[in-house]
């Protein structure tokens, strides 16, 4: 009976392998089941928050490189101001002593303040009209922009011609002045306009004259 001896070892030995295996197996199945969990409400917020911390950072970075070009444009732009001077005060005041019409002459100084060029300077500027007295015929060179460098000035020389067309103020004056704007480009390729407000009075034996909204200065009259 040896054979069946030997048949019965190996048959108990595969058994007791396989009880083996499936042991293992049923060992190895909750590992498993442990992996498959689902994550951490910590871990997923902790997950979303680092995203989140990204995208705040590149936008504070676009800010602070929008700031900086911003300021380096204000540093270093063009910057126009005007000055306005009447050349002929005092034939102002003997024609408005006669009665009479009189050309009105005056200058608009224009200088770039900035540290860099002015383009394509194009001034926009109104004779203003008296109560009494009517402009009827106004020269200005604004039909040609020019360019200015930086601290760089230009004198544009205007008249105009006032006619007694009206009687509504009661004591006899003048008054009048400038108002309109200058616009030009920066060297960014950026549009900019200087506002232009000018006032001149005469009245008796003087003429006196300022930017609107300011105290009015005795004119150098020449």
């Amino acid at each position: 009976m040896p054979d069946e001896n030997a048949k019965a070892t190996v048959h108990n030995s595969s058994n007791a392998h396989i009880q083996t295996e499936e042991a293992e197996t049923a060992q190895r199945q909750p590992t498993l089941a442990k992996l498959a969990d689902k994550p951490h409400p910590i871990t997923v917020r902790l997950g979303l928050v680092s995203p989140a911390i990204a995208v705040v950072a590149l936008f504070v970075a676009f800010l602070s490189l929008w700031a900086s070009q911003r300021s380096m444009k204000v540093g270093q732009r063009a910057y126009l101001s005007y000055q306005v001077t009447v050349a002929n005060g005092n034939q102002v005041v003997e024609a408005l002593r006669a009665d009479k019409d009189f050309f009105l002459t005056y200058q608009v100084t224009v200088t770039n303040m900035g540290n860099t060029p002015a383009d394509s300077i194009y001034p926009k500027i109104n004779v203003a009209p008296d109560p009494d007295r009517t402009p009827i015929m106004v020269t200005f060179p604004t039909q040609e922009p020019f360019d200015l460098g930086p601290k760089e000035s230009r004198v544009l020389t205007g008249q105009a011609l006032f006619k007694h067309l009206h009687n509504v103020r009661g004591l006899p004056g003048f008054a009048s002045g400038f108002t309109g704007q200058i616009e030009y480009k920066d060297v960014f390729g950026d549009s900019q306009v200087k506002e232009v407000c000018y006032q001149f009075l005469a009245s008796g034996n003087s003429a006196r004259g300022g930017m609107c909204g300011t105290v009015m200065q005795m004119l150098q009259i020449n």
